[in-house]
């Protein structure tokens, strides 16, 4: 009977200490994160995106930190949350400079329109 008890007790001990164990640190996660960083670089200068990418980089840092504490689930998800941050600074920044984009293009038709009304009045003018 002992032997039995004994046996239990040491498969559930083996269960209890694999659960703690499983837990491995999320080095992919932290690449990815840092990665997704470097490539919103542009977004510091975006009115827009730059909250996005501050947010990123101190996510990142406090993933750091949680490694080094070796609580690698929270330095996971900091790592997870840092990437989506990144990456949505990175489509905001684009999004603001396709903005600025489409308002120049936007200018310069006007400028043709006004152009060519003043053409078509100079033509219109001639035929009377």
């Amino acid at each position: 009977m002992d032997r039995k008890f004994y046996g239990l007790f040491l498969a559930a001990m083996v269960v209890i200490y694999s659960g703690c164990a499983g837990s491995t640190p999320p080095l992919q996660d932290m690449k990815i994160a840092k990665m997704a960083l470097l490539n919103a670089d542009e977004a510091q200068e975006s009115t827009e995106a730059s909250r996005y990418f501050k947010l990123a980089r101190k996510e990142l840092i406090e993933a750091q930190q949680k490694m080094q504490e070796k609580r690698y689930d929270e330095a996971r998800y900091l790592a997870q949350k840092a990437t989506a941050d990144a990456r949505l600074a990175k489509i905001k920044a684009e999004n603001e400079t396709l903005r600025h984009e489409v308002e120049k293009l936007e200018g310069e038709l006007r400028r043709l329109q006004g152009t060519f009304a003043t053409i078509e009045k100079g033509e219109g003018g001639d035929a009377e």
